[in-house]
């Protein structure tokens, strides 16, 4: 019975671990992965490069994304000073 024990524990670590990896490498993009997809992004809703749509299409796509950001920083913050007795339930 240990020793399925065991193996059972060392399935969820390795399971663990493997989804803390996809979550890491899908929520980290470098700049200019973030470049590329917006430009991807803007081409696929039928804007030409180099004009000044697709320019305000990439400058509407990363308004829209700091907004998420800061909404999320701050509903977490706003979490988090809340006890936890008075949340609301």
């Amino acid at each position: 019975m240990r020793h399925i024990s065991i193996m059972t524990n060392s399935c969820r670590l390795i399971l663990l671990l493997a989804l803390a990896v996809l979550v890491t490498n899908c929520s980290t993009m470098t700049p200019e992965q973030l470049a590329a997809r917006n430009e991807e992004r803007c081409t696929a809703r039928g804007y030409q490069p180099k004009t000044d749509a697709f320019a305000d299409c990439i400058v509407r796509l990363e308004t829209e994304r700091d907004t998420r950001l800061q909404s999320v920083h701050r509903e977490a913050a706003e979490r988090n000073g809340i006890p936890s007795s008075n949340r609301g339930y």
